[in-house]
């Protein structure tokens, strides 16, 4: 739960301090009167405890910005696949479920916490570890913990996916314009194990 703080001013008037507690830390944001307190206090507890989507601390709602260029991640990922020479229509379907069933997973988290839809543009190395976790560890059902909504994967699998993930993104950087100039996936490429040479050439169904 949220709650408001009122904090009065020399001159008669008050701000409003919003705080609640995310992730174990305390977030506050603060606004002029005390029916914007209310508004964004009950905006906050509608998503859950976390920062609004969209709402950047101090300014409000803001449209975030984009690269020309930019889309989602899974689009630029279906056009690489698309696109890639040198490889035979099966192993083409086989990046195209790995991409659908495994990659299309990945998510961006912003500063404040929230989860967004991954673009080519906003993913960051963090956001490719947190996707490995899960692959890692797999996802149980929150309803009956018993079941999983996504069972653990091999980590043979996990190199490969993640092989063909690095791929896609460099395609990112290397393309004219460039859409980004870091690959996200550089980091967990030294720890993600390897089976083989060509990792994304050979992705486990």
């Amino acid at each position: 739960m949220a709650s408001i703080v009122e904090r009065p001013k020399k001159d008669g008037t008050a701000t409003y301090q919003v705080k609640w507690r995310q992730a174990g830390h305390w977030q506050t944001e603060n606004v002029g009167d005390r029916d914007s307190a209310d508004s964004f206090k009950g905006l906050v507890e509608a998503h859950g405890g976390k920062w609004p989507h969209g709402w950047v601390r101090g300014e409000g709602f803001v449209q975030a910005e984009r690269k020309d260029g930019d889309m989602p991640f899974k689009v630029w990922a279906e056009r690489y696949i698309d696109s890639r020479t040198g490889i035979d229509d099966a192993t083409r379907d086989r990046y195209r479920r790995e991409l659908h069933r495994h990659l299309a997973l990945l998510r961006h988290t912003d500063q404040y916490g929230q989860v967004h839809p991954a673009i080519i543009g906003n993913i960051t190395a963090e956001d490719v570890q947190r996707w490995v976790r899960t692959e890692e560890q797999g996802e149980r059902d929150p309803r009956d913990p018993e079941k999983w909504l996504r069972r653990k994967a091999h980590p043979k699998s996990i190199a490969n996916r993640h092989g063909l993930m690095y791929s896609i993104v460099q395609a990112a950087i290397e393309a004219t314009p460039p859409l980004r100039t870091v690959n996200c996936c550089a980091r967990t490429r030294k720890s993600v194990r390897f089976p083989c040479r060509t990792p994304a050439r050979r992705c486990a169904q």
